[in-house]
This record gives C-alpha cells, sequence and structure tokens, in this order.
C-alpha cells in the first residue's frame, strides 16, 4: 500500500509540474465515447477502468489478452520472437478462419491487415485501441468486422523500453500517466532498423511480413512537436515513392473514407505534419517519402501498402485512444469493400521493374542534401521548376517569446484555434537514379550481409562451385566516416560512410558459398537500395563494408625513392602529371607520405582491391 501511495504522490507530483505547463487543451468529447464500457463489464480493459489515466504494464497486458484469446474462438495469441532482455514478443490474431497459420493466412482470398504499437513504447496509443477493438470483436457488437478481413495486432513490439516505464519520460505528452520508453534495452531505435536491421524486434516483424504478406501493415506512433487542432494524422507518401498504385490508393481510396469516419465520430484527420523549420508552420509543411529505415518507407521499398499514423501529442490519452480504435475499425471495413482494388494496385506495383531506381527523392524547391530530421537548418531556395502545393492548416495560434534564460527566440502555442493557408512542400523528384542491374554477386565471405539478406526475404541463388564472370564494380573515393548531421559520431549504434561510388568493369571470381541475387524478384528494388552504394540504407552505407577502407600492404622509403626516380625518369607523362599535383595541391605537395602513396598507388605493388566494393553488378 506505502509502494502505491508513493506512485501515485509522484503522479501527483509529475501533473502539477510537467502536463501543467503544457500549451492549453481543448475541451474534447466525441461520439466513440459510448464505446468505453461500464465498470461491471467483466472485459473493462485496464485503461478504460483508469479513465485512461494509466496504460497497463507489459504483464498486466499479455496476462488480459491471453485471457480474452483462451475466451474466445474469434483470438489467438502467438510469439513472434523475443526481445533482448527476454520477454516475448507476443502477436494478437483475429479471425474468423479455422486455420490462422501463417501460411493458411497468407494463402486466404481475405484481406489481411498488420497493425502494431509501441514500436516507441511512450507512444502507446494503439495498444489500448486495439485492446478495446478485440474485446469489442470477440464479445460486443464489432464481430463482423473480421467476417472478410483477417487482423494481425502487435500490441507491443518494444516490449523492453515499455518495461522501463516512469512519469518522467516524454514530457511533451499528455498522458498517460507511465510512459515507456522511447528505444529499445540496446538504446537502439527501432524505426531507424528497418534496412539493417540489428534488433531482435524488428527481425520478429520482417519475420511476419514475410511469413504472412498483409496487404495493408499500419505503424501506430505519437507526434513530438508542434501543437495543432489535427488530433490523429496519417497517410501513406501521397502519390511519391516507389509504389506509385499502392501510394495513390492509401491517398485518395483509404484516406478519404477514414477521414470520414473519424470526422464522423468527432475527431479531426489531418495530413501528416512536419514543420519546415522543425517549431512552428511559418516556413510552411514538408512531405518527405523518408529512407526506407523507417517503417513506412520501407514497406513503400518493398511495395507494400504501409500507413504511418502520428497522433497528437498534446492532445489528451483518452481522445488519441478512441481516435486510434476509429481508426483501425475503419481500416478493417475499407479492406473488406477496397480489399481487391488494393491487391490490383499491390500486384502493379510489385510487377514492375523500373529500368533506372531512384536512390532519393527530395522536394523540388528545397537543398537536396538537407537530411529529412535536420530540416530546421534547412535552406529554402528559389522556387525553382515546380510550385509547391497548399494545405489549409486547421492550427493553434504560435507566438515568438524571448527566452529569460538563452536570450533567443522560442515558439510558445497560446491554445488558440487558428486556420491559415501555408505551403506544403511534397518530396516528388526522384534524384541519384542508379540503372538496374540484371543482379548482384556477393562473396561468400560477406556472411553477415548475406544473412540479413536473408532475413528480408530477398531471394538469391547459392554458388555451389566458383564462378569467374565479368561484372561493373564500384571503387569508393573521398569516403566520410559521419552521420548525416555530419558529426563523427556513430548513429544507431553504426559509423555512417560516404563517398563517390566510381564504377569499373572487372572479371572477378565468386567462391563457392557466394550468392547471386537477381533483381526479377518482388523484392528486386529493396535489394537495390540494400546494395547501391548511393543509397542512404545501404549495408555499406551503415558501414557494413569498412574493412575496404584499410590498407594493409605498404613500402618503405628506401624503396620507394629509387622506385620514384626510375618512374619519373621513364615517363614524361608521369612528370608532368606530378607537378600538376603538386601546384593544385599544397597540401598534397607539403607532405612526403601523401607523395609517396601517391607513387606507391601507381606501381603494381599496390593493393589493387583497395577502396574495391566487393559487390558485383551484373549487367
Amino acid at each position: 500500500m506505502k509502494n502505491i501511495l508513493f506512485f501515485i504522490c509522484i503522479i501527483a507530483t509529475f501533473q502539477l509540474t510537467a502536463q501543467s505547463i503544457l500549451p492549453p487543451v481543448q475541451d474534447w468529447h466525441g461520439k466513440n465515447e459510448l464505446l468505453i464500457v461500464k465498470a461491471s463489464n467483466p472485459w473493462i480493459t485496464p485503461a478504460e477502468q483508469s479513465d485512461f489515466v494509466i496504460t497497463p504494464t507489459y504483464d498486466e497486458t499479455m496476462t488480459w489478452l491471453k485471457k480474452l484469446a483462451d475466451a474466445s474462438p474469434l483470438i489467438a495469441m502467438v510469439s513472434i520472437g523475443k526481445s533482448p532482455e527476454g520477454r516475448a514478443i507476443n502477436m494478437v490474431i483475429a479471425s474468423t478462419d479455422k486455420n490462422v497459420s501463417a501460411a493458411a493466412l497468407k494463402k486466404s482470398s481475405k484481406p489481411l491487415l498488420l497493425a502494431q504499437a509501441g514500436i516507441h513504447s511512450g507512444e502507446i496509443d494503439g495498444k489500448d485501441a486495439g485492446m478495446m477493438l478485440l474485446r469489442d470483436i470477440a464479445f460486443g457488437s464489432k464481430k463482423d468486422l473480421i467476417d472478410k478481413v483477417n487482423f494481425l495486432f502487435i500490441p507491443i513490439l518494444n516490449v523492453d523500453g515499455h518495461e522501463r516505464s516512469s512519469p518522467y519520460n516524454r514530457p511533451n505528452q499528455r498522458g498517460p500517466q507511465n510512459m515507456g520508453w522511447r528505444t529499445n534495452a540496446q538504446n537502439l531505435n527501432l524505426n531507424r532498423d528497418y534496412t539493417k536491421i540489428d534488433t531482435d524486434e524488428i527481425r520478429a516483424v520482417i519475420s511476419v511480413i514475410n511469413e504472412y504478406d498483409p496487404l495493408l501493415y499500419m505503424d501506430l506512433h505519437v507526434t513530438d512537436g508542434a501543437d495543432y487542432q489535427y488530433d490523429i494524422t496519417f497517410g501513406g507518401l501521397d502519390g511519391l515513392g516507389y509504389s506509385k498504385s499502392i501510394s495513390n490508393w492509401l491517398a485518395k481510396t483509404y484516406k478519404n473514407q477514414a477521414d470520414k469516419d473519424l470526422k464522423a465520430a468527432g475527431h479531426i484527420p489531418g495530413q501528416l505534419l512536419f514543420a519546415v523549420n522543425n517549431s512552428d508552420f511559418s516556413k510552411g509543411n514538408v512531405l518527405m517519402t523518408g529512407d526506407p529505415r523507417f517503417s513506412d518507407a520501407y514497406g513503400d521499398a518493398r511495395h507494400t501498402a504501409s500507413i504511418l499514423v502520428e497522433n497528437h501529442s498534446l492532445k489528451p490519452y483518452k481522445q488519441r485512444v478512441l481516435g486510434t480504435y476509429i481508426l483501425l475499425e475503419s481500416t478493417l471495413n475499407i479492406l473488406a469493400k477496397e480489399g481487391n482494388s488494393l491487391k490490383e494496385s499491390t500486384i502493379a506495383d510489385r510487377n514492375k521493374r523500373e529500368l533506372k531506381l531512384p536512390m532519393k527523392f527530395k522536394v523540388p524547391q528545397m537543398d537536396a542534401n538537407v537530411a529529412f530530421e535536420n530540416l530546421s537548418n534547412a535552406t529554402i531556395k528559389e522556387q525553382l521548376t515546380v510550385a509547391p502545393d497548399s494545405l489549409k492548416l486547421v492550427g493553434i495560434e504560435a507566438k515568438i517569446v524571448k527566452s529569460k534564460v538563452t536570450n533567443t527566440d522560442y515558439v510558445a502555442w497560446t491554445g488558440k484555434p487558428q486556420t491559415m493557408t501555408i505551403v506544403n512542400y511534397k518530396a516528388s523528384e526522384a534524384i541519384d537514379f542508379v540503372v538496374r542491374p540484371k543482379g548482384y554477386y556477393i562473396p561468400v565471405w560477406c556472411n553477415e550481409v548475406i544473412k540479413r539478406l536473408k532475413l528480408h526475404g530477398i531471394k538469391m541463388e547459392t554458388l555451389k562451385e566458383p564462378k569467374v564472370v565479368t561484372v561493373e564494380m564500384y571503387r569508393i573515393q573521398d569516403a566520410k566516416f559521419q552521420n548525416e548531421s555530419g558529426e563523427i559520431l556513430p548513429f544507431e549504434g553504426h559509423m555512417q560512410v560516404s563517398g563517390s561510388a566510381v564504377p569499373e568493369t572487372r572479371k572477378e571470381t565468386f567462391p563457392a558459398g557466394s550468392v547471386y541475387i537477381s533483381t526479377d524478384q518482388t523484392l528486386g528494388d529493396l535489394a537495390m537500395l540494400l546494395l547501391e552504394p548511393k543509397s542512404a540504407d545501404s549495408f555499406i552505407s551503415w558501414g557494413f563494408f569498412n574493412e575496404i577502407f584499410q590498407r594493409t600492404e605498404y613500402i618503405e622509403g628506401y624503396v620507394m625513392e629509387p622506385t620514384i626516380t626510375k618512374m619519373l625518369k621513364d615517363s614524361l607523362e608521369l612528370q608532368k602529371e606530378f607537378e600538376d599535383k603538386k601546384a593544385s595541391d599544397t597540401v598534397f605537395a607539403n607532405d612526403p607520405d601523401a607523395i609517396y602513396i601517391w607513387f606507391y598507388s601507381k606501381t603494381k605493388y599496390y593493393d589493387e582491391r583497395y577502396l574495391l566494393y566487393p559487390v558485383g553488378r551484373a549487367l
């Protein structure tokens, strides 16, 4: 009892400090408040029981869901993996089908929805909404939702971070009182891991995607940023990205109907919102495709319809949870009616084999080199060839206030509703194109990369004996080891690498055990994004090939001096090249070691595989 009272005191203190200094909140009431069951209902969820003040712990959540699954033939729960700290990552299956194995659901003619909550475990709205919806499917009036659709639901993905719960996590979020931590037990952000797949949690999700092949994949989040009136923001890529047919379906068929359902329940839905200046919307909004390290962009790259949901952190927890319930319910209804049209769009995108694939997308009016997560430093250039769209923003008034602490300006939100028309930039311009090769050869010693490509579900052929082939390979020049902000610091457990990839044609021998990956497959585009150095999410960009940047053989000065003398004597062209190099590069001219290495690189003794990216492109 003393411990409970102590926790209540902590919560009360927190409410009087952090929560009370958040911007003013608008009063909200919606029709879907009727979804909350009475306290006497035996299947009341822990969140409902607390009037949405708290969210249940991992153990409480799994115990409740197991009890539901044991009591209803419509609900099953399976483990899809284990976390670094040994907790089961569970998934709930809601279906009227008798056989709910992965193989059976994959073959089923019914559309399959996969929704996950708690990838950032402090953003846990989806878990409590999903528990309510599953309850109503099993024992309420919502059974018909799964008559024509199968539903997979991961209530907590970041289960270890979920248990690092505290009233002092996420001070910019209005409830629940006990919020989990953003990263997992290894301090890795799961929503930056979809390509490199370091974490057990994301490996589990990708395994589900491979085994069940959901028609639609939904990732439920809560925002970190600016204030506005919208409570539920979501969308696909609005006609952008690698899956144009899917993207258009999400922007038109899906979002139009989901918006109607949310509005009818009393919510204010909106598109995804990311302020250009990372504070208010005075410089406009920007919709970026992101790199495939993110869940929705990863789905786009593998041609699976994917939706990123960002509930508004400054809205009350009850409002956010009930809005998520409506969105999940609406999604099931939309798939029941429009699942076939989404299937057609998916097949169309999966059958495309573009001759050239962009490695990046940019906003035509913005600097192409500005990273998505560093938009606060973006320089908006003069309008180029494409005029930006406009957006009627249902916002909240912002004021610029001078800080008494730093003597600089900051944004303060007044809580007053304000509607304005702003610029809505979109990353519509594809850049950094790469010609699609027939396939890729990867040497057997790159076993870690081969293993991860298999985890992605990419099909490959293993060579049973050595094979000599003519391939195009890249030599990486001017490599920089730094994160996207230009800092020489690790990012998500890796030192990122960038450089110039210079192609060269070579005859190579790939030993037995090496693999060949054809790009003529559903995941061919994903294979290119993982293997092309121009891609910010390629394995070489994440530092999986750093060994190529190390020279292991050298030559001494007493050998180089006579060698250089003879080289210059034998070649007038080399003499001129050397003099030009010194004249144009004073640092080089005054660095004896650099001069030795320059001449050494022009001898037959130099390591001809230095800086050579070992993956071969079959043309």
